[in-house]
């Protein structure tokens, strides 16, 4: 068994032109676009809840929804302290912003109201802003 570790001569070169010359055109957007990519966590999480699922809906007994076996179970509601730090929402946030809809409903009623009064009748809202009976 021989080894050629002799150097090859200036002219030849093991590796081909052609790999060469894609070498000399390949910019980094072109490298970067053919690089392998590796998922983000976030994507593995899910990837693997997805998994779970899967594999919970493919076991033996497995309810449907509608009360047929064999299917997916309907997912459960997130607790509130599962979800609190991912969103930037507690209960007292969440108390708040249904206030400011109630109030924004009652508000919107009024105007509604009041344009509709306008509309049908500018007379009558005109004396009723007035004064003049």
């Amino acid at each position: 068994m021989t080894t050629d570790s002799a150097p090859t001569p200036e002219g030849d070169s093991s590796i081909p032109d052609e790999v060469w010359q894609q070498f000399l055109t390949d910019n980094e957007r072109d490298i970067r676009a053919s690089a392998p990519k590796e998922p983000s966590a976030r994507a593995r999480i899910v990837a693997r809840r997805l998994r779970e699922q899967e594999e919970r809906a493919a076991a033996p007994g497995a309810r449907r929804r509608w009360g047929r076996r064999g299917s997916a179970p309907a997912p459960a509601a997130p607790a509130a302290h599962d979800t609190a730090w991912r969103t930037g929402r507690t209960d007292e946030g969440d108390r708040r912003t249904l206030r400011r809809s109630r109030v924004r409903g009652m508000v919107a009623v009024v105007v509604l109201v009041v344009v509709l009064l306008i509309v049908l009748s500018p007379s009558h809202a005109w004396s009723l802003v007035t004064g003049n009976g």
